[in-house]
């Protein structure tokens, strides 16, 4: 267990985003697109964690399959919700962003897709490290996005950025 990350207060963070009502205010206000085609937080621990999108008109492209860019959405929102968490509950807060992606495109995407993050230990890490140092990490982290009968239809690597915020 971190003694730079308050495990209360990430347990709590993540619980009140995983909370439906709680994540769609948020993402109407943050990510209006990501609420328009009904991008879902699902759940995350230590290990895992999960987004969905739904398929229908409002993710699909001409072609009727789901347009890359709301697979996109939801596939950084898995590889970014728990580093998000975690810079809100440090006290010197985490900078994050999103500083390169890699797509590969397996099957066409039809109806609800998951995609799930393995990554977070990585991610974890990774934050410590700019916690205890100060500089910036530079860290690829990987979803992938699985059909309701469990085939990928996308693979999707971010490079994230972390910084620890100078003292306040």
């Amino acid at each position: 267990m971190s003694r730079m990350i308050d495990e209360a207060r990430l347990q709590s963070e993540l619980k009140r985003l995983s909370g439906w009502a709680r994540f769609r205010a948020f993402t109407v206000l943050s990510m209006p697109s990501a609420a328009f085609v009904g991008l879902r937080f699902v759940r995350a621990d230590e290990e895992v964690c999960v987004t969905s999108i739904p398929g229908g008109w409002r993710s699909q492209n001409p072609f009727k399959t789901m347009y890359w860019a709301a697979q996109g959405m939801a596939a950084e929102l898995a590889t970014g919700v728990v580093p998000f968490a975690i810079s809100r509950t440090t006290k010197r807060g985490i900078r994050m962003f999103v500083v390169g992606t890699e797509a590969t495109f397996v099957k066409r995407a039809k109806g609800k897709i998951v995609f799930t993050c393995e990554d977070i230990a990585a991610a974890r890490a990774a934050i410590e490290e700019t916690l205890t140092t100060g500089e910036k990490i530079d860290l690829d982290l990987r979803a992938v996005g699985r059909d309701s009968d469990g085939d990928i239809v996308s693979e999707w690597v971010f490079k994230w950025n972390f910084r620890a915020r100078e003292n306040q």
